[in-house]
């Protein structure tokens, strides 16, 4: 799968990558940011399990990285 597009929530601690399967289909990838107080720093871990649906275009799957995020 190759990775087309990741949108952010304006905090940067979630974002929705949208990748793009073989087939042609989009997919989409939720992360969130954490942090780990005895090393003090950030780290970015995948939300398991992702998002569910197959989206045929770019644009109904940013809609719906949107929606998950918030955004809209």
């Amino acid at each position: 799968m190759a990775k087309i597009k990741r949108i952010s929530t304006k905090d940067g601690k979630k974002s929705v990558e949208i990748h793009q399967s073989q087939e042609g289909a989009y997919v989409l990838q939720k992360y969130v940011q954490k942090y780990d107080s005895e090393e003090e720093v950030y780290y970015e871990v995948r939300a398991t399990p992702d998002p569910v649906g197959l989206f045929g275009d770019i644009d109904s799957a940013t809609q719906e990285a949107k929606v998950l995020l918030g955004l809209e």
